[in-house]
Formats: structure tokens, sequence, C-alpha cells
């Protein structure tokens, strides 16, 4: 169930909030294999019922009234839940305020139903360590072919979504983090622009990067929590220069398939060939057709002026500034903590306790990227720094993204799931990012695996479109992607993860029926009233 689907049947009182949060623990329980949920909200269900008497007595708040979601593992919340970045390094440690956003979700009535696994610290901790790993968490599992990948950082989440254990899910990205598993999972990704939501309460790699956004069954869904949640934030200050008054209900962009007076660019200089997959390409240029049957205008080599100067630097160039960030960030984040059980106060404390606590996998999972962090980090108050930065917002810039539309006249660019360099220079903006479903691998396609033996490329596993604009053009880009996955229904008309849960609200309601029946609650008869078929795909 979308959404919409969801707030109807809460509404209309074909079913409840406790039922629904029934029926989602029972799934996640059929679910273990995937390793998605890292922990369950013991209140939970108390905070289901609490709605379900408040829609009663006083009605609804809205469309996310008693709906369930989850929520990454490093996104704070103030309630009995951890908030550890899949490491024991923070287990047990509490923030002295939630995320705002996540305050700014429970206002509007959603139910924080559990935490997500993730690649620990956010794919900040080793140079070879598999997306999806955490030491708490274990090995997310990818959900269309067995034992295959799930990417990451925010896998946990994709797969939750993917699988209908929630309603939909948080993620955090700094660069792929959202849209990567989004794509691989068949669900749509979506990386608001930052600064149009608050980021605090976000165990950091880089405060000026780190955005919160959303893993959903459709594009609408997530304009529904962008709408819930965006807006200043007094603990964020990124998000005081929102040029938006008031805060749009960017739902209301999600309404036809008309595209027409809409510009979209792609930028072929900035794929990556050697991942270019055939059928990936032929899915993208049918793609590329149905957008410009829709009305739009496609103007094909929108290139990126300095991508090949871009391409040349190494890892290491391209990384500085965030590991330099994460130095000072995560000593600020730590900083806040109102309890810190193993007193960690900074990356240095961070290395040496997983190299001395069994539980973190030392011997087995690397800390390079800690590493390297330590070793090749620059003060962030030094005119090095500073000149990274520029280079940086040149590359995303009027060398990157920025000067493609400008010469364009753009107003969205598209790529192929995540080829090329697109993404980092997204992600060096802060520029908002969807990924909605795209196709399939057809039979035949050769099994490919990673380094060790899980699966990254096989018939049935999915991949997915990416669409970027500049800061604060969220609406636009949610209006073209709805209209994407409308004419093409990708998700909707493909098949089902390999191994899905069964269990659906009917189940969960005749079960409780059966229950005041033998108390001799309720008639017989009753049994057969309010059966109907919500399903969770």
């Amino acid at each position: 169930m979308d959404v919409e689907a969801t707030a109807e049947g809460l509404a209309t009182g074909r079913f409840t909030s406790v039922a629904l949060v029934k029926t989602f623990l029972a799934r996640i329980e059929e679910a273990s294999y995937h390793k998605a949920v890292l922990q369950i909200n013991p209140d939970a269900s108390i905070a289901a019922q609490d709605l379900d008497d408040e829609r009663i007595q006083s009605g609804s708040r809205g469309p996310l009234h008693g709906i369930p979601i989850l929520v990454k593992d490093n996104i704070a919340t103030k309630d009995r839940l951890d908030v550890s970045a899949g490491s024991f390094t923070l287990l047990g440690s509490k923030p002295a305020t939630e995320s705002s956003l996540i305050s700014k979700l429970r206002a509007a009535g959603v139910i924080i139903l559990g935490k997500t696994n993730l690649s620990e610290w956010a794919n900040f901790r080793g140079l070879n360590i598999r997306d999806g790993w955490s030491p708490r968490g274990g090995q997310t599992m990818g959900t269309y072919h067995p034992n295959s990948i799930s990417d990451g950082s925010s896998s946990g989440s994709a797969v939750a979504a993917a699988l209908g254990l929630c309603t939909a899910a948080l993620g955090t990205e700094k660069m792929g983090s959202i849209v990567d598993p989004a794509q691989i999972n068949n669900v749509v990704g979506f990386k608001p622009s930052r600064g149009l939501v608050g980021t605090d309460g976000v165990i950091p790699i880089s405060k000026r990067q780190d955005i919160i956004g959303t893993l959903t069954k459709s594009v609408k869904d997530a304009a529904y929590m962008l709408s819930s949640f965006a807006g200043r934030s007094e603990l964020d200050p990124m998000t005081w220069q929102i040029p938006l008054e008031p805060i749009p209900n960017f739902t209301a962009y999600c309404k036809d398939t008309d595209l027409k007076g809409i510009t979209i660019g792609v930028p072929r200089n900035a794929f990556n060939g050697s991942s270019c997959a055939t059928a990936i390409m032929d899915s993208f240029e049918s793609a590329l057709r149905t957008l410009s049957s829709a009305g739009a205008k496609v103007v094909d080599n929108a290139d990126f002026p300095a991508t090949d100067e871009f391409k040349k630097l190494n890892q290491q160039v391209k990384g500085i500034v965030r590991s330099s960030e994460f130095k000072r960030d995560m000593v600020d984040y730590l900083a806040t903590l109102e309890t810190n059980p193993n007193d960690i106060h900074s990356v240095e404390d961070i290395i040496n306790f997983t190299k001395t606590s069994p539980a973190e996998n030392f011997k087995e999972h690397d800390i390079g990227k800690f590493l390297w962090t330590q070793a090749e980090g620059i003060d962030v108050g030094s005119d090095k720094y500073k000149h990274m930065v520029e280079q940086e917002l040149y590359f995303g810039g009027t060398g990157g993204i920025l000067g493609a539309m400008e010469k364009h006249k753009l107003d969205i660019l598209v790529t192929p799931s995540t080829l090329g360099v697109a993404n980092d220079l997204a992600a060096k903006m802060g520029f908002p990012v969807i990924s909605v479903p795209l196709g399939f691998y057809p039979e035949g396609t050769p099994i490919q695996h990673d380094s060790g033996d899980l699966v990254t490329v096989a018939p049935g596993m999915p991949y997915g479109i990416h669409f970027f604009t500049k800061s604060f053009s969220d609406a636009i880009l949610l209006q073209v992607a709805y209209a994407f996955e409308k004419l093409t229904a990708v998700r909707e008309n493909g098949p089902l993860p390999f191994q899905y849960p069964t269990t659906e609200l009917r189940d969960v309601e005749k079960k409780a029926q059966v229950a005041n029946w033998d108390s001799g609650l309720i008639n017989p008869l009753m049994m057969w009233i309010g059966t109907y078929s919500y399903g969770f795909s």
C-alpha cells in the first residue's frame, strides 16, 4: 500500500494503525533473512493505539496520521531506540535532542516503527567493506536475487521499502547512499535539496553534504513525506535561507503526465562507459523517447563542461574535503551526546574502539577510510581547504551541472542508473536527485559477483533512472519523476522480490477477530465483515 491507500483505509475505519503495526512486525519477522531492520521500537504499538484513539476523538492530523515508517540507524530519535550508525562504538549513547525532521514527522502523526540496518558509519569505515554491512546488523541482503547485494549505505531502508516492511523509510545520503540502494531494490529513492530539510540529529560524514531523504514505493509517497518535513530547522543553519515561502504541497506536482514546457538534458560525457550495460542503455534510450512523447524537450549531449578534468582527479583528491569535514563534524556530534557509555569524543577514539572491540570485527573488516582521514584530512579553517571547496563547487557548478543547465536552458538532467559522475557532482552542490525504477536485466544476462560471493548482476535484478536539478527545484524534479513513473509503470508491472513476505492486514485482522470470538466479544458472523485485500507491494 502507498500513503494514499493507507490513509484512506485508516480514515474509513477499514483497519487501524494498531493493525498496521502488527502486520509490519509480522512481515519484518518473515523477512529476517534480509537483515533490513536493526531494531524495533518497543513503544510502536502504544503510539499506534494513541493515534487511533485521537483519530476517533478529534480527527486526523493529515495524510501521515498513524502511518508507520522505518528510520535509518544514524538519525536520532528521542525514544527507546538507539542511534549508532550500525556500530557498537555508539551503542547506548543518547542524543540530547532528536532530529528536528523526526519531530516534524511525529507532529504529522507518523509512527516510528524501528531502525534500519546500514553500511556502518554510512560507509565511511573501510575501503574494502561491502555496502549494507554493519557489526550490529550483519549483511543486508538484496531483494531481487538470492545472495545479492543491497547496495548502500541506506541499504536497510531500501530493502524495507521493497519488501513492504513499512509504509515508507528514511535514509541519508552524502553521495549515492539513497539512490544507489533504491535502484537495485526497485523502489523510489529521493534525496531533497540540501537546506530544504533539517539534517540536524544525523551522525555526520559531512554536514555540508549530508541530507535526509526517503525510500518509498512511489514518487508521490516521497512528495507526501517531503511536504511534512521540509522547512526551516532552528538546529540547522543551512535551512534558514530556504527561498520557498510557504513550503509548497509537493504532492500537487504529482498529478499528470504532461511535460510540455520542460527541457531535459542528457549529459553523455558524464556516463561511465564501462558500466553501460546494453540492457540499461536500451531501457534508457526508450525512457528518453517516453519523456519526449510526454511533451518534454530532450536535449542530447548536454554535457558537463569540466567532466574530463574532474575524471582525472584521483579518489583521494575527490574525497579529501569530506574526510576533513568528517573529523570536525564527528567531534561536534559527539559533544552533543547526553550519554556516551564508551567515552567516544573523536575519530581517534572511534579507531581505537574499533580495533580493540571484538564485536567490531576489525580482523575481517578494515578501517581504511578512518585511517586515511586521520592521515590526510586537512584543517577546515585552512586556505588549502577553502581552495578545495571552491574547486568542488566549480566542478559541480559552472564546470558541471549548472554549466550544462545554463548553456542549454535545462530544467532537469537525466542519467541511466548510477552511471558516471553526476551523483558525485550533485552531492558536492547539495542538489536534489531522485531514482525511479527503469527496468530489469533480461533472461540470459550473465550472473556477476562482487569480490566475494554476492551477486551484483543477474536476470531479473532491477536498475533505475536518475533525475537531477539545481537546489530548491525539488517540485519540478518530482513532477518529471512522477510523470515518468506513471508512463512506464516499471515497478507496478514488474516482478516481486524473490522472497516476499506473505502476511497481509486481513491475516492480522482475522487473528484479532478469532481472539475476540473466543472471548465472546463478537458474533461469529463478524468474522467475515471487513475482510479486504490491501497488499503491501
